[in-house]
């Protein structure tokens, strides 16, 4: 009775009011009116207690006719918790005269939060622990966890970074129990000793491991100490361990054993007993721990099939928090962008429905996602913060089966986007799937592990559902974090017609290992338009296509890639790109990475600057040769006169030689957030290390003797690759050949490469004489071989020396002499680097009692290797054996 007297009552005034007004509170009640700000004296009305109890009494109001005129729900200050999500149907619309709001009541924050605070802590030792509910409709366990507002991780190991397996694969063992799983390279990983301890609950614990740009959360099914083998439950699917190397990067999570940081908590499963080690100085009397209940928090559910979406709905000022997103039994298996991860805010069938000033803060999941049928919608100026996964989606991973799926049109405009990916690692900023006509503009993203914008999900070039999207003046930085790799700025994938990516400003992009662009095409990438963005400080460039068709690349400012500034992977019969009217400006001597011998691209108009001095080579070319062959005919190779590059301060001066060439200044004043002060200038209470400019050209010459490096410890200055399965690569004091020291390489039979163990250095020289020197012990049967190589894929070789089994040294293929076997003998080789090479080189042999014989033009085993970045030493039988080296040089020479 108290509900329908209050639904004439809220009838009545409004005619004579511009809305209907309805308010929610955290000491409202569902059966009062809800048309009062607070409870009336006498108790008995007042606002509602829920959005729920909003959201059904405006479904009664719109029975009754009641409602003409928009209608506001303003959300008084305090926390809302909720154990499932807030459903939102097409009865539940708003039109575009009068559209349904649900907002905060003035100056006021009202949160949704599912999650609930844990009661009953007692002191454990140095832990805290607490009894948990494993009923409801989502019971525990729960993947994250928050101490005043503060995301905690759960006990894992190591506490930082990760631990490399053993071997390239575990080994193939069919199990003579059918109820166990077979072991092999798809589920099982091969473990140093000491690495995996017995523990306690293996049920709880969780392997997540990190294979290039995804991951794999996955249990655990057995461990088999006596050979060092982890078998996890793993469905079909996903990378191999070890694909991208032989050292597969992992860690544990949620394990008893390894809650040993500050910070840290750990669920046991079958206690059901929450544990939780405090923070210096955290009061486990006073402190809120919040576990996640609710999966989503609000979901907008339209009917596509029926054409009956939810329109005209608009939230304002909320702040959402606090979801789980717990893994199946299986876990998770590898994919790109963590793509099946759902979202707090998740929407499909929404039309001309917008979030707007809103905090999606504290969450397991993506913050908001506008798939299915979604249309029209605004996501504008919100803070979107500390999440488990990523932030926006748009779009679906498959093409839309009729009209009403189809998702375009929405705009992601002003807010800011960071500190994500923190349980799902490869999580984007933004993700458009395919959909198309959506505009990404305005946004601040930064500190995703993998991506800051993602748009396409088609590869190749089949006729793509993802087209005419803008990227346009957003602020994308401090991505990657040198966590995962294969990864951009800005990642584009497919056929996509009208897309464009223009005034962005980029910078701070650090893959793992390959990659790290600015802005990356990748397969496919058809008929975009980037334009007038400025991009420094990447790892592997400002520009990568992969591969496509015909793209525009023009007016963009290129600066500062720790290696190659623009690559090129894939040749290909078409024109692959216009590279015009650009800037490409660095300090390190590297220029052009991959492949660009087919010259099936279109360069020109373009100024380039490597303000070290060093030489600047197109691919082995110097500036007239390149010209020569059709590209950059009108481009110099000028400084192009910057204000402060070293502060990163792009702007041109008066009389900059790029004017004459058509490039047209780019103004960034309008790029990134906007409003007022404080919003704009929010990001900037974000400490973390300044941008650093990355080293200026030099080589990295090197001696080592090994006499500073700890016996059975690898070799300091260099990388060891393929150290497992027997093989190894350590200081040794068996054999030195001066000193008390020498480098051993121990060979073995049967390893999945040949070609390990070996170890290499970076020298990154350029240009000028050169020479580099070892010792050598080599025993009966030694397959062994040192190279100089150029980076990229496939790479080229200059001076190649090897060592063969029927006791040969060769040269490039040329044989020079015989081995000393069991005796110390010294290599030297001379070449000239650069354009002055005259792609041959020199061979010194020295013997054990000093004599010297001298090899002169010799060729490079690629006639166009010009630059050394990897030289390396390779022990290359499938045999044991051991080989010896010692005092290793390298040195510039007049």
């Amino acid at each position: 009775m108290i509900l329908a007297a209050a639904m004439f009552l809220i009838a009545v005034p409004a005619q004579a009011q511009k809305t209907i007004n309805l308010y929610v509170a955290p000491n409202g009640n569902d059966t009062w009116s809800g048309t009062l700000p607070e409870p009336n004296p006498e108790g008995v009305d007042g606002p509602f207690a829920s959005m729920i109890g909003a959201r059904d009494a405006i479904r009664v109001m719109k029975q009754k006719g009641a409602v003409g005129k928009p209608v506001i729900v303003q959300l008084r200050g305090g926390v809302y918790r909720i154990q499932e999500a807030v459903v939102f149907e097409h009865q539940d619309s708003g039109t575009s005269a009068a559209p349904v709001t649900y907002q905060a009541y003035p100056g006021e924050k009202p949160e949704l939060s599912g999650g609930i605070a844990v009661k009953g802590w007692t002191q454990d030792g140095a832990l805290w622990k607490a009894p948990v509910d494993f009923t409801g409709p989502r019971p525990a366990p729960f993947s994250a966890l928050w101490a005043n507002g503060q995301y905690r991780h759960s006990a894992r190991t190591p506490n930082i970074g990760e631990i490399f397996t053993t071997g390239k694969k575990a080994p193939e063992i069919k199990s003579e129990n059918s109820d166990e799983l077979v072991v092999s390279p798809h589920n099982a990983i091969r473990f140093n000793k000491g690495d995996i301890q017995d523990w306690k609950n293996i049920d709880d614990v969780l392997i997540v491991a990190l294979h290039s740009w995804d991951i794999t959360k996955l249990p655990v099914d057995r461990i088999d100490y006596e050979n060092d083998i982890l078998v996890m439950k793993r469905p079909k699917g996903g990378w191999d361990f070890n694909h991208w190397g032989a050292g597969q990067r992992y860690y544990a999570e949620n394990v008893f054993e390894g809650l040993d940081a500050p910070g840290e908590w750990y669920l046991d499963r079958k206690e059901k007993v929450l544990y939780y080690m405090p923070m210096p100085g955290e009061d486990m009397t006073a402190t809120e721990i919040v576990a996640p209940v609710a999966r989503q928090l609000v979901v907008l559910k339209g009917d596509t099939e029926a054409g009956k979406f939810v329109t005209h709905l608009n939230f304002q000022g909320i702040t959402f928090s606090h979801t789980d997103y717990s893994l199946p039994p299986e876990g998770m298996n590898s994919q790109q962008a963590s793509a099946s991860v759902n979202a707090a805010f998740h929407a499909y069938g929404a039309r001309y429905c917008s979030i707007e000033n809103c905090e999606i803060t504290g969450i397991s999941n993506y913050a908001i996602w506008l798939g299915s049928g979604c249309q029209d919608n605004r996501i504008v100026r919100n803070h979107i913060h500390d999440l488990g996964a990523g932030g926006v989606r748009i779009g679906e991973m498959g093409n839309p089966a009729n009209d009403n799926q189809v998702c375009r049109m929405n705009t992601v405009d002003n807010n800011w986007i960071h500190d994500g990916g923190k349980i799902f690692h490869p999580a984007v900023g933004v993700w458009i799937g395919r959909s198309s006509y959506n505009t990404i503009s305005h946004n601040e993203i930064s500190d995703f592990y993998y991506t800051g914008v993602s748009v396409g999900w088609s590869w190749g070039y089949a006729p793509s559902s993802a087209n005419h999207n803008v990227i346009e003046y957003n602020h994308i930085h401090n991505i990657g974090k040198r966590y995962l790799s294969d990864m951009g700025a800005i990642y584009l994938l497919g056929t996509a017609p009208g897309t464009i990516c223009r005034y962005n400003l980029i910078h701070d992009i650090f893959a793992y290992s390959y990659g790290g662009w600015g802005i990356y095409p990748d397969e496919g990438s058809t008929h975009l338009l980037i334009e007038n963005n400025i991009v420094y400080n990447t790892k592997t460039g400002g520009f990568h296509q992969h591969y496509g068709r015909e793209n525009r690349v023009q007016n963009n400012i290129f600066a500062y890639a720790e290696m190659d500034q623009i690559q090129r992977t894939r040749m290909e019969k078409h024109v692959s790109f216009f590279f015009k009217r650009n800037i490409v400006f660095f300090n390190n001597g590297r220029l052009l990475g991959s492949n660009w011998k087919d010259d099936k691209y279109v360069m020109d108009f373009n100024c380039y600057w490597d303000e070290s001095g060093a030489e600047m080579s197109w691919k082995g070319d110097d500036f007239s040769q390149w010209q020569a062959r059709g590209q950059d005919k009108h481009s110099i190779a000028a400084d192009p006169m910057f204000e402060d590059p070293h502060a990163f301060n792009f702007t041109l001066k008066p009389g900059s030689p790029v004017m004459a060439l058509g490039f047209e200044p780019i103004d960034t004043s309008q790029i990134g957030l906007y409003g007022d002060e404080a919003w704009v200038n929010a990001p900037g209470s974000v400490e973390r290390e300044p941008s650093k400019l990355p080293e200026p050209y030099k080589p990295r010459l090197f001696s080592d003797d090994f006499e500073n490096t700890e016996v059975d410890a690898p070799p300091a200055n260099a990388t060891v690759a393929g150290a497992a399965d027997g093989a190894a690569v350590k200081v040794s004091s068996e054999a030195p050949g001066s000193g008390a020291r020498c480098l051993k390489f121990a060979d073995k039979e049967g390893l999945p490469q040949i070609w390990n163990p070996h170890i290499y250095y970076q020298p990154m020289a350029r240009a000028g004489k050169i020479r580099a020197s070892f010792k050598i012990r080599l025993e009966k049967g030694a397959l062994f071989y040192n190279e100089w190589r150029t980076a990229g894929h496939p790479y080229k070789t200059g001076p190649s020396i090897r060592f063969s089994a029927d006791g040969k040294i060769a040269a490039s293929g040329h044989e020079l002499a015989d081995i000393p076997y069991g005796e110390w003998f010294e290599i030297a080789i001379e070449t000239q680097l650069g354009m002055a090479s005259t792609k041959t080189y020199e061979v010194i042999l020295i013997s054990p009692d000093g004599k010297e014989q001298k090899f002169e033009n010799i060729p490079f085993l690629n006639s166009d290797f010009s630059t050394l970045e990897w030289y390396g030493f390779v022990a290359d039988a499938n045999a044991d054996f051991v080989t010896y080296i010692d005092d290793i040089k390298m040195e510039m020479i007049d």
